[in-house]
Formats: C-alpha cells, structure tokens, sequence
C-alpha cells in the first residue's frame, strides 16, 4: 500500500514569488482555464465533478487569480501612459519638421546664408541619430542631450533662429520636458501599484494556490477513484514546469547590475551580459544619458561619464556613474558581477 501512495502523483511545492509580474499572470490565468475545464460536467455547469470542499477552493483560486490580472491591466493601462504617447506624437511631428526644415535649406545654394547655417545645425542633429519612430526612451535621452548641446553653441542658436525654426526648437523641449515627467510619474504610479495593489492580489493568489494544491494531493492520495484528481495534477504539474522553464530562461540570459548611491537610495538596472552602457542608455532601460562635458573648442568633445537624470539625482545636484570611484565611460562594458556608485558631481 505505501508503494501505491508513493506512486500517486502529487502538485510539487513552487515558489512563485520569483516569477516576473507578466509570468505571474499567465500562469495563474493557464492553472485557473485548466480547473474551470474540469469542474463542470457540461457547458450548463449544471452538475458539479468535485465535491463542495474542493470545488470551493477551486473557486477561490479563480476569483483570487481574476482579481490580480484585473489590478495587472490597470496597473498597464494607466491615463498617464496615453498621455504619454499623445505627447510623444505631438514631439515626433514636431521633430520631423525642424529636421525637414534644416535638411532642405543645407541643400539650397540658392539661399547662401540660410544654408549656411543649416550646414551648422545638421551634423550635430545627425550625431544623436534620434529616431521619432523608435523607442519612447531612447528618443527622449537623444533629444535631451541634442538640446543642451543646441543651447550650450551660439552659432546653432543663430542658425534656428535665421532657419525660422527657434521658437519650433523651444517647443519640442517643452514637449521632450513633459515626457520626462510623465515618465517618471508613470514609473512611481507603477512602483506604488506593484508594491502595493499588485502585490497583495500576488499573495492572495499564491495563498488560493497552495490551499487548492495540499486539498487535490490529499484527495488523489485518499479517494479510491482518484483519476479526475491525478489527470488534474498532472495538467497543472505540466504547467508549473513550462513558467519554471521559461523563469530559468530569463535568468541566464539576463542578468541585473547594482547600482548604488547614498544621495538617492540604490538603483537596479536590467541588461545582459556584455552590452556597453551606452546601449543599455540608448534602449531606455535607466534613467542615464551620456554626458559630454562643454568646450569652446570646434571639435565636439568626447563623451566623459555616465550621469543619472533622475529627478532625486538632478535634485541633488547631479550624479555620475562609477566603478570603484572612476567615471564609467559610455563605451565601457556592463559587468553584473561588480557593484556601481552613483557619485555626486563635484560642484
């Protein structure tokens, strides 16, 4: 008899706590589609399979699941999101304009001053490669930086100015401003939900889980007629494997970086492994951007640092990235296993 029980296949233990938040969703939403399949004998839902015990917490688990994919959507759906990107199609106009603007009269010999000053303003526009079509993060650091390096050069101020493009340029810093600020009003609305909302619907959830799990292997191992309990495990065994598959997945290939700063608290950056900080910056995966110190010289001078453009670092007085108190270099490759700093610029 011992060796029956020990055949009988049992839901194993899972730790879903490391599950990402979209991975979370998709596994309680594929566990709850496989219970409702087995828990009424026709469509009607007329006859129950299970007895009430059971079907109770079946239930529960349902519902409890319905509840954290309802909080997931809002979370995802947020007004400040579509503010965000109407502001974002208002910028890309925008930008395609002053671009168009400046690419026309750099080929006009016809208007000799004009295209002069064109002449001033393109290479330096092309040099930050922005995309309005790209990446909402990316597009916001590229512009950033082609602004102030807009405003720190007299001779492209003129030249906006003679192109008729001044007042244009002015505007879509407000507009790259706003979308700044969204964005990091959107991320804090985020955080907030996850920490509060989200991860409450999380725990129920989980808790829903396990109650459900210690109910259906007790009722495997004590029920003679067990096939409807064992063919159930088995489903949600089968599942519980495909998320931890997938989990371990994510974690080899990719790895996250500390960064830590006294002055605004730690930060953690996602990337994988081998990629330089100037890409992580151009996918807009933190708030970091190149910093390319001013000079009077023609020569744009190379980039020095990595800077946070956080609102608590700007806040502060600014911040440069470092390992082991040197400025890390745009071109320099990310390494999970050492610890950054933000260090505060000397003033």
């Amino acid at each position: 008899m011992a060796t029956d029980i020990l055949n009988i296949p049992q839901i194993p233990n899972t730790d879903n706590n490391t599950l990402q938040n979209d991975l979370h969703i998709g596994f309680g939403g594929d566990i709850a589609k496989r219970i409702q399949k087995v828990r009424w004998t026709d469509e009607t839902r007329s006859t129950k399979v299970f007895p009430e015990s059971v079907d109770a917490l079946m239930g529960a688990f349902v519902m409890a699941q319905a509840t954290e994919d309802a909080v997931y959507v809002q979370a995802q759906g947020s007004d400040l999101t579509k503010q965000r990107l109407e502001k974002d199609r208002q910028r890309d106009v925008l930008y395609k304009e002053i671009r168009k603007t400046v690419d026309t009269f750099a080929t006009l010999s016809i208007f000799p001053e004009k295209q002069q000053k064109a002449l001033v303003m393109q290479p330096i526009m092309q040099k930050y490669n922005i995309q309005p079509d790209g990446g909402i993060e990316a597009q916001t650091v590229a512009t950033d930086q082609w602004l102030q390096e807009q405003q720190r050069n007299y001779q492209c101020e003129l030249a906006a100015r003679e192109l008729g493009i001044y007042d244009s340029i002015n505007q879509l810093k407000t507009l790259n401003d706003e979308i700044q600020q969204l964005t990091a009003d959107r991320n804090d609305e985020r955080a907030q939900k996850t920490t509060a909302e989200l991860k409450t619907a999380r725990l129920q959830t989980d808790e829903a889980f396990r109650a459900l799990r210690l109910m259906l292997n007790a009722q495997a191992i004590t029920q003679a007629d067990n096939y409807l309990y064992t063919e159930l495990i088995g489903s949600i065994t089968e599942t519980i494997r495909y998320y931890r598959q997938i989990a371990d997945d994510r974690r080899r290939t990719s790895r996250r970086v500390s960064v830590k700063s006294d002055v605004v608290g730690n930060h953690t950056y996602a990337t994988v492994s081998g990629w330089t900080w100037e890409r992580l910056i151009l996918d807009g995966k933190a708030a970091l951007a190149v910093d390319s110190p001013a000079s009077d010289s023609s020569d744009t001078p190379a980039p020095a640092r990595i800077v946070s453009t956080d609102k608590k670092a700007l806040k502060a007085g600014g911040l440069y990235l470092a390992l082991n108190g040197a400025p890390v270099q745009p071109a320099d490759e990310v390494d999970a296993e050492k610890e950054y700093e933000l260090v505060a610029i000397p003033q």
